[in-house]
């Protein structure tokens, strides 16, 4: 009534709460009462004042002011780009994350202080982790994005891709049809060309992002590289396996990798190779999932049964689930959504051998999907009303 009256005036007769409410419902929407399921929903709130009225409506640019002045003040001068974080040229603007978050404070103090420059952001799936990577590799290269480099691991990805390899190469042929030749050359692959490019600018970070570390063979794919990636070892000389060229790695070279150790993946992420990382755990986060629904302005009861479908699948997944997947969510429908298209087949799966503790979770699971429409009028919980 608030919002709909300040913008509409109202008689001068009117000079309380129940005096507005009738005026809505008798006047204004030509009822001579609300029908039967929405009486509980409109209703007003007992023992609050009645405000101080204006006579003279206020101009557009007055409510916006006074009810937004934060947006306001944005529009009438636009907020300046904080240093550090200028327009690149030919990147367009980058608005980069807030150095006071905790994951990147762990980056950063391991950085300054000079302990790691390879970390490892590890995590069951839909906790963020590709998601940060690229949000940390941004602010680290203070939004350029030629200093930064992104990969994925997969099982085909070897040495050759990453570090150097024979590369096909078709000549010009002088056979008896005059048909091209082919030839192969040793090349520089991803991971030499981007450390070339760092030792080059040494005064600015280099991120090499690495997505899904663990599915790929990250003994083989490394090679003797790994040794070289601890700090002690940078700027020192050693010999590539197969050229045999000398080379180093830059100390301004970052290493940002994430990976997900529970999944079913190439390689296990052993002690050998976790002590050239920093690792940084991000887990299912109850909290955040919670007020990001608050902050998009879900439905209590929505919110309230998200949460407690978080907490089911939490519990039977050893790993637990990622809140990741529910931050879309904004009705019963959308949360209906997500059970359906990305947790009931990986539950059955690993619910494989206890097939009454599925059944227990997806019954359970079906009395929170379903929709009571009394409810849904009201506005509130099935089982509040």
């Amino acid at each position: 009534m608030v919002w709909l009256f300040a913008f509409r005036g109202f008689p001068d007769g009117i000079d309380s709460w129940q005096a507005l409410y009738d005026h809505l419902l008798f006047e204004h929407f030509g009822l001579d009462e609300f029908q039967a399921p929405y009486r509980g929903r409109f209703r007003l709130t007992a023992g609050r004042e009645w405000p101080q009225t204006l006579t003279q409506r206020p101009s557009n640019e007055t409510f916006l002011e006074e009810l937004a002045p934060r947006l306001w003040a944005h529009l009438q001068a636009p907020p300046i780009t904080p240093e550090g974080q200028e327009e690149e040229a030919g990147t367009g603007e980058v608005e980069l994350m807030s150095s006071d978050d905790a994951v990147l404070a762990i980056i950063l103090n391991a950085i300054n202080k000079k302990t790691s420059h390879s970390f490892l952001l590890a995590g069951p799936p839909g906790t963020g982790k590709t998601k940060y990577a690229h949000e940390i590799a941004q602010y680290l290269a203070k939004g350029d994005e030629d200093r930064i480099e992104f990969l994925q691991f997969h099982p085909a990805f070897g040495y050759d891709d990453f570090v150097e390899g024979f590369r096909p190469a078709v000549q010009g042929g002088s056979g008896e049809k005059g048909a091209a030749g082919v030839s192969y050359v040793l090349d520089q692959r991803h991971f030499l060309t981007f450390s070339e490019k760092a030792k080059q600018d040494p005064e600015n970070l280099y991120i090499l992002v690495i997505d899904e570390l663990n599915r790929g063979d990250v003994a083989r794919i490394f090679g003797e590289l790994l040794t070289y990636l601890e700090l002690d070892y940078r700027e020192k000389n050693f010999k590539l396996a197969i050229s045999g060229r000398e080379i180093s790695l830059p100390r301004n070279l970052i290493v940002l990798a994430t990976a997900n150790p529970f999944d079913r993946s190439v390689t296990d992420l052993d002690d050998a190779l976790l002590r050239r990382f920093i690792v940084i755990a991000l887990d299912p986060d109850k909290s955040l999932l919670q007020s990001h629904l608050h902050d998009h302005a879900v439905e209590e009861r929505v919110i309230k049964r998200t949460l407690h479908l978080f907490d089911l699948l939490n519990n039977a997944f050893p790993a637990g689930f990622g809140h990741t997947s529910f931050l879309q969510v904004r009705t019963i429908e959308d949360l209906s959504d997500v059970w359906e298209g990305r947790v009931k087949l990986g539950l059955q799966r690993t619910l494989f051998h206890d097939r009454q503790a599925y059944d227990r979770i997806k019954e359970e699971v079906d009395g929170l999907l379903k929709i009571d429409e009394a409810a849904e009028v009201e506005g509130v919980d099935g089982d509040e009303a």
